[in-house]
């Protein structure tokens, strides 16, 4: 079970720094609040029965109660985010006023992302309601109530349309979340069916079928789009060579990784890294320090 709100409380906020490897150890669920993340540093995936997302810098999570999920790393970077936890009750003046499926229609996208320009607007918020929980003083409750309102609604009106996150054809089975976490921490390894079904608990061919029937993908495709997306970040993030991501993204041989890249998005990895990247972006040399 994930954590729950200190007894008493309906309101927390953490700023949180932690090891570049950390992993949830265990699924969890929150049964007391709601939650919000802003990602300051270190990418994480998220996997959830109905939905797998990757947040970047700059983006929010939004995850309601009664879901189970587990979160992995998805870079070489410390994590740092600030993440805020509410009770329904705490903002009971944004729903007496906008009704309850306000809360529905924010929380109904995982991840959401903002215009550069917007970014530190909401950024602002997160350290406003840090600031004020810290201090503790007697009008701190109601001041945080009213940011967080204004937070909220600066989620569900300004965030960009578009939706990073994969939702899956039915949701997940327990022992194929599993399976999905296992593959999200080692899909650099060979990685056979055989091995992941003996995770889940399957034979081969039970796991096949029940894999294909609740994410909408092959083993082999689920795979595949887990290896194209961390040999996206690499490329977009780091000045490694496509030799060096091929073998870090589980690729035996770079030309296997250019034709399964093109396959998929339509570039070639060198394309990708020149027409995404921003200039004067900050890159990750080979010996690992900034560049």
């Amino acid at each position: 079970m994930a954590l729950p709100l200190p007894e008493g409380e309906l309101f927390q906020i953490t700023h949180r720094i932690l090891p570049a490897d950390y992993e949830m150890p265990s699924l969890e669920i929150a049964y007391d609040h709601y939650s919000i993340n802003y990602h300051i540093r270190g990418d994480r995936t998220t996997i959830t029965p109905g939905f797998t997302f990757t947040q970047h810098p700059g983006s929010v999570s939004t995850l309601a109660p009664y879901i189970y999920h587990r979160t992995v790393p998805a870079s070489s970077e410390v994590y740092e985010s600030i993440l805020i936890k509410f009770s329904p009750l705490f903002v009971k003046p944004l729903t007496d006023r906008f009704g309850e499926q306000i809360l529905d229609q924010i929380y109904a996208r995982p991840t959401n992302r903002f215009a550069a320009a917007m970014q530190p607007v909401i950024y602002g918020y997160f350290t406003r309601l840090l600031e004020t929980y810290s201090q503790k003083t007697p009008y701190g409750e109601f001041r945080s109530q009213c940011v967080l309102s204004e937070l909220l609604l600066a989620i569900l009106e300004y965030r960009l349309p578009e939706d990073n996150s994969a939702s899956h054809a039915t949701p997940l089975s327990l022992p194929i979340m599993d399976a999905v976490y296992y593959m999200e921490i080692h899909y650099a390894e060979p990685l056979t069916i055989e091995k992941v079904a003996e995770i889940a608990g399957y034979s081969t061919a039970y796991f096949s079928r029940l894999f294909h029937s609740q994410l909408g993908k092959s083993y082999s495709e689920y795979l595949s789009y887990i290896r194209i997306k961390n040999v996206s970040r690499l490329l977009l993030n780091t000045d490694k060579s496509i030799t060096e991501i091929a073998i870090e993204t589980g690729y035996q041989y770079p030309g296997n990784l250019s034709s399964s890249f093109r396959q998929k998005t339509g570039l070639t990895p060198q394309q990708y890294r020149r027409q995404r990247k921003t200039p004067g972006q900050i890159t990750v040399n080979r010996e690992g320090s900034d560049t």
